[in-house]
């Protein structure tokens, strides 16, 4: 077990400890961070997050996922972001599609890596992840509430099966064969 500590790394809220980063002898990584919540790929995303909300997504059928839409949409699939330097900073890899496991206060869900966000930051999942989590990310219909520190994200490089994992079911049952 090896513990990553880089000052680039920082939670997405300003508030919050400093996100801690380990790496497993099993070759997983875990995160303990906070969970903003991400929009993207929403339909409605310029209704529910004017601010920070787009349509696209890193991970989209063109490049690879199997799905009938274009981009991951953040109400139906649990995914998580990791920030675009990851691997610079990190030294690991990870591809679109590798499965999380993200906890918080006895709640779990698995997830796909579908966005890459900013750079230096740390700490973001989808609307579905949130709420999946036990989270409420809503106020007035609008994207407004993520999850603060305690969030453990448990990432596993290389496990990306873009064909079977396409549904919250899908991903909820891969995950379940992954994580015993």
């Amino acid at each position: 077990m090896r513990k990553i500590i880089h000052p680039r790394i920082i939670s997405q809220s300003p508030h919050t400890k400093a996100p801690v980063l380990t790496v497993l002898d099993n070759g997983h990584v875990l995160v303990l961070s906070d969970a903003a919540t991400d929009a993207d790929g929403a339909p409605n995303f310029k209704d529910i997050d004017e601010k920070h909300g787009q349509l696209d997504t890193s991970l989209r059928r063109s490049r690879g996922w199997k799905v009938d839409g274009e981009f991951v949409n953040a109400l139906t699939i649990p995914y998580f972001v990791l920030p675009g330097n990851w691997k610079k900073v990190t030294g690991i890899s990870c591809g679109l599609g590798d499965i999380a496991k993200l906890s918080f206060n006895g709640n779990f869900a698995y997830t796909i890596y579908a966005d890459v966000g900013d750079e230096e930051s740390i700490g973001e999942a989808s609307v579905r992840a949130i709420e999946a989590l036990g989270g409420n990310p809503w106020l007035n219909h609008k994207v407004v509430h993520g999850i603060d520190y305690g969030v453990t994200y448990e990432i596993i490089p290389g496990s990306a099966k873009l064909e079977i994992t396409r549904t919250f079911d899908e991903i909820q049952q891969y995950g379940r064969a992954l994580f015993p």
